[in-house]
């Protein structure tokens, strides 16, 4: 595989340890950039920032010949201004992670780390998400053996990259180098769920659950992305841009729908 223009993304922050090992596994093959949000900024979804709230940029040297801008905005907000203002061509990849925990299923909607990837396909570049299980997120050799065994995978992946597809990768938390499979996305998991608390002054809050910590027993059914990870494997799962259903557009036109 010839060498290329990697653009790295995160949710976590720029110097967090997982875009770090990232870049330390590709940087002696390829060129690489890392521009992520200065603060985490986890389960920030598809946002992107608005006109009332300027983007502020910083340039660091970190690492061997790798260049780190800071952005105080969302993941996507990253991706966006890195190809418009910040790189001086456009990458011939992007790379989203590595997240410390598996964005799979419909978990997929809220990670900043899958929709700064999704963002990346949509304005053309090849992308994929970069998710692993980790225990101790701040220990980068946590992340090392995952982004080591990734780059040796990335030559086959970019062979057999799907045109307007973000690759959606997920390492479980022990796992075989041999081991890989194509799946789909497990769905009907998330039940999201609040406490209740009130304060001495009587002012009520709710408090979300952090409901992608488990899954019903019934995902595990559907043998797709959940399944394939508690057996081990390390997960590819294609995503599509067009979230069409178009068999509910035949069934609406056969019904004469006028608006």
């Amino acid at each position: 595989m010839k060498s290329m223009n990697i653009l790295l993304v995160n949710e976590a922050g720029c110097f967090a340890p997982g875009v770090t090992a990232l870049a330390k596994a590709l940087c002696s093959r390829h060129r690489i950039v890392i521009v992520a949000p200065l603060q985490p900024q986890m389960n920030s979804g598809h946002r992107l920032t608005t006109s009332n709230h300027p983007l502020r940029v910083r340039q660091y040297y970190a690492l061997n010949k790798v260049k780190i801008f800071s952005v105080n905005g969302t993941p996507c907000d990253c991706v966006t201004l890195a190809l418009d203002k910040i790189l001086l061509s456009k990458p011939d990849l992007i790379i989203s992670g590595i997240s410390s925990r598996n964005n799979r299923g419909e978990h997929i909607y809220s990670s900043g780390v899958v929709s700064a990837a999704i963002e990346g396909t949509i304005q053309g570049i090849p992308s994929i998400a970069l998710n692993a299980k980790v225990r101790d997120v701040t220990d980068e050799k946590n992340f090392q053996s995952i982004a080591n065994a990734f780059a040796k995978k990335l030559p086959y992946l970019m062979a057999h990259m799907p045109p307007n597809t973000t690759l959606n990768v997920n390492y479980p938390e022990k796992f075989m180098g041999s081991k890989v499979i194509c799946t789909h996305l497990t769905t009907d998991m998330i039940d999201n769920r609040y406490e209740c608390e009130i304060n001495p002054f009587g002012n009520t809050f709710y408090w979300l659950k952090v409901s992608q910590l488990g899954f019903p027993l019934s995902a595990l059914e559907q043998k797709g992305d959940v399944y394939q990870l508690k057996k081990g494997f390390i997960t590819v799962t294609p995503l599509k841009l067009d979230l069409t259903n178009k068999e509910a557009i035949k069934i609406i036109q056969s019904g004469g729908i006028t608006l």
